[in-house]
């Protein structure tokens, strides 16, 4: 909307500065030249009015393709994240690549714990105890990872997760490390794509964006796995 009004003020300024130019600065003129400046003036207002509007609607569009493109990245970001935090309850750490990450997806399981039965309130606390009286037993099952996540489009999210949206078959960089909270070490991964991948083929010359910054999930300096642009 505030490009719009900058257009029509545009013109309303030009139109202004002409009516004062015929009036008090061309008078004086024959009224063929007159008239042969009027013309050219009105082409310069409308030349400007066109240059202006398509400026504009061109910035809108870039703007737009830009948040579109990151809403897709994001979300493949957030897949991965999603399909980190299953590896690593498996697997205790984080997978380092996407072929170990991938090959996780698609051909191992999680193992889920149901309780059957209920502790009575004389042996609240002592759950090992009524396991072994077997008041209540545990129920332990293997789930296919692909059972579980991505039930809608399991194999075209997981085989497309590697690339990054947009860039022409260029992979996120994925990398992972352990860092020391509380005298515990932890793993940490970081899967990330910088902007100018993200944005390859846009004109962005000039428009304000920092092509070294970066989108992400994880970190290697914090026990993480949101988005940094969350």
């Amino acid at each position: 909307m505030f490009f719009i009004v900058q257009t029509i003020l545009g013109v309303l300024v030009g139109s202004v500065g002409f009516y004062f130019l015929s009036k008090y600065v061309l008078i004086n003129l024959s009224p063929m030249i007159l008239n042969i400046v009027k013309v050219a003036l009105v082409g310069v207002i409308i030349l400007f009015a066109y240059i202006n509007y398509d400026s504009i609607d061109s910035k809108m569009i870039l703007t737009e393709t830009v948040e579109s493109r990151n809403a897709a990245v994001q979300e493949r970001l957030t897949q991965i994240s999603d399909a980190q935090i299953e590896y690593k309850k498996v697997r205790g750490t984080y997978a380092g690549s996407f072929d170990d990450l991938i090959d996780f997806l698609k051909n191992d399981s999680v193992v889920q714990v149901k309780m059957e039965g209920e502790v009575p309130d004389s042996l609240l606390g002592q759950e090992a105890l009524a396991l072994e009286l077997g008041i209540i037993r545990r129920d332990t099952t293997k789930i296919p990872v692909k059972e579980i996540l991505f039930t809608d489009n399991f194999n075209n999210i997981v085989d497309s997760m590697p690339y990054i949206p947009f860039a022409e078959g260029k992979q996120f960089t994925i990398a992972t490390s352990s860092i020391e909270k509380n005298k515990l070490k932890m793993p940490v991964f970081e899967v990330k794509a910088n902007l100018k991948d993200i944005y390859l083929g846009l004109e962005t010359d000039n428009e304000g964006y920092d092509m070294s910054k970066y989108l992400a999930v994880g970190s290697l300096e914090d026990a993480k796995t949101n988005g940094n642009w969350n």
